[in-house]
């Protein structure tokens, strides 16, 4: 119990993050930097590794928490298909990085309520836990494995439009 709550206080903290991989962008938007000469460099560079960064390492990153959330559902939500997992989780994960672009503390919130509704369950229900029944299902993932790819597409797309209206926000205001 206290490795799955430390693991879950880390990875929802991770996850609500809106700038993941610790882009400063807005003190680069604002500040700039200057040359020697005292002319400021061009933040153009800057903001397309930014978005070539969420374009090919998110996908990564996407994938790991899709499947972290998929795996505690698989362990501990024994009522649900393996389809209805996939969705929800997914739909989670999509759903905590948009708000992440709204709220940060919404963006946590949200990220750590199912690890957590699941751990009460699992401590409230003492036969929950089935290996038998979890070995059986592990056999069902195989044939949704052709649907994560369309979950990573979407995903990615979410993620670039709104690093891109965050963005264009940050240079209007």
């Amino acid at each position: 119990m206290v490795v799955y709550g430390i693991f879950i206080f880390h990875f929802y903290r991770f996850l609500a993050k809106r700038n993941i991989l610790s882009y400063d962008i807005e003190r680069r938007l604002r500040g700039g930097k200057l040359k020697s000469s005292g002319e400021k460099i061009s933040a153009a560079p800057r903001i397309a590794a930014y978005i070539a960064t969420k374009i090919f390492i998110f996908p990564i990153i996407i994938f790991l928490w899709f499947l972290a959330y998929s795996l505690f559902m698989l362990f501990l939500a024994q009522d649900l298909s393996i389809k209805t997992i996939f969705l929800v989780s997914s739909s989670l994960v999509i759903a905590i990085r948009i708000t992440a672009y709204y709220n940060e503390d919404l963006a946590r919130d949200i990220a750590k309520l199912l690890p957590l509704i699941l751990l009460g369950i699992f401590l409230l229900s003492p036969t929950f836990f089935d290996v038998g029944e979890i070995k059986s299902r592990l056999t069902e993932v195989p044939n949704f494995l052709v649907h994560i790819p369309a979950f990573i597409l979407v995903a990615i797309m979410v993620e670039t439009s709104l690093s891109i209206l965050y963005i264009i926000k940050l240079q209007i205001l």
